[in-house]
C-alpha cells in the first residue's frame, strides 16, 4: 500500500512538472493580465518582446507590451512607446499591431494624426485578412482620406470584411446598394441581403 501511494505521488509530481514545463512566459503574461496584474504581465512579456528571435510568441509579446502602453495598464500611458512596440510587432507580422497603428494615426490622442499613415497600416493588416482593418481601409478609400478616392477598391474591402462578419462593412454595402453609391446600381435585394448581415 505504501509503495502504491509512493508511485501515485511520484506520478502526480511528474504530471505537475510536465504541466509547468509547458507553461510559457507569453501564457503566464496572459494569465497575469487577465487577473489585472499588469506590471507582472509586462515583466513576463518584455524579455520576449526585446528578443530578436522571429516567432509568433515574440510578435505577440511586442503587441501586448504596446497595448499596455496604449491603455496605460501597469505603466504610464505613452502613445509613442505604444507606437514603437506596435511597429516592431507589425514588422514581425502582427495584423493586430498594424490595425492599432492605423487607429493611433487616426486618433487626435496620438498628437499628429496622419490619414496617410493610417492607410498604410490598415492596408498591411487588411492584406493579412484583418476584418476591422478591411472595413476601415474601405472607408478611407471611399472618401479619399490619405489617398485618391477609389470607390471600387473600397467596395472590395468592405465585401471581404462583411463576409468575415464585420457588421459595419455589411452596413456600408447595404447603404451603397440601397442608395446607389460608389458606382453601384440601386439593388434592393442586395441591400436587404447585406442589411440582414448587420444583425
Amino acid at each position: 500500500m505504501r509503495l502504491l501511494l509512493l508511485k501515485v505521488i511520484t506520478l502526480l509530481l511528474l504530471c505537475s512538472i510536465s504541466l509547468t514545463a509547458n507553461a510559457s512566459p507569453l501564457q503566464d503574461g496572459f494569465d497575469a493580465y487577465k487577473a489585472g496584474r499588469y506590471a507582472q504581465a509586462l515583466k513576463l512579456w518584455l524579455p520576449l518582446a526585446q528578443s530578436n528571435d522571429i516567432s509568433k510568441d515574440n510578435a505577440d509579446a511586442m503587441y501586448n507590451v504596446g497595448l499596455l502602453y496604449m491603455k496605460g495598464q501597469g505603466v504610464t500611458q505613452d502613445y509613442k512607446l505604444a507606437k514603437k512596440w506596435f511597429k516592431r510587432a507589425a514588422f514581425y507580422g502582427s495584423a493586430d499591431a498594424a490595425y492599432n497603428l492605423g487607429a493611433l494615426y487616426m486618433s487626435q490622442n496620438f498628437g499628429f494624426p496622419s490619414k496617410k499613415d493610417a492607410l498604410y497600416w490598415w492596408t498591411e493588416a487588411a492584406n493579412q485578412g484583418h476584418a476591422d482593418s478591411q472595413y476601415n481601409l474601405g472607408v478611407l478609400l471611399a472618401f479619399g482620406h490619405g489617398s485618391k478616392a477609389d470607390p471600387k477598391a473600397a467596395l472590395s474591402w468592405w465585401y471581404k470584411a462583411a463576409v468575415k462578419g464585420n457588421k459595419q462593412a455589411a452596413q456600408a454595402l447595404a447603404e451603397a446598394y440601397q442608395k446607389g453609391l460608389f458606382g453601384l446600381k440601386k439593388d434592393n435585394k442586395l441591400a436587404d441581403y447585406w442589411q440582414k448581415r448587420t444583425k
